[in-house]
Order: C-alpha cells, then structure tokens, then sequence
C-alpha cells in the first residue's frame, strides 16, 4: 500500500512539474503590470481596460477560427 501511493505521488509530481512555479510568475506578472500601468498611466490603462471585452472576444474567434480550419 505504500509504495502505490509512493507511486501515485511521484506521478503527481512529474505531471504538475514546473507548472506551478509557470502559474505563479505569470499572476505575478500580470499584478505588477496592473500596479505599474495604473502608477504611471491612469487615463490609458483605464482606457485599454474598457477595451478588454473585445479584445477577448477577438481572441476567442480567432480560436474558433484557428481551430475550425477556416
């Protein structure tokens, strides 16, 4: 029963690799982004925000397209 869940936990562990550490520098990444346009640009960051809906939804068609084939 132990060296199963020896097994399983070793299995775990190759499979979650280095993404945790990836997820956490990219969240990181995308606050400091925030506090730093919102320090040195209100006006703009606000502006690009109000845009942010439709910037995803171009992305997601774009996924659509991308993968439909068309």
């Amino acid at each position: 029963m132990a060296s199963k869940i020896s097994k399983e936990c070793s299995a775990i562990q190759r499979g979650i690799g280095d993404k945790v550490g990836s997820i956490v520098m990219n969240v990181g990444s995308f606050m400091f982004g925030f506090v730093f346009a919102f320090y040195w640009g209100v006006t703009f960051t606000l502006i690009l925000l109000a845009l942010l809906p439709f910037m995803g939804a171009a992305g997601a068609l774009m996924g659509v397209s991308m993968g439909s084939g068309l």
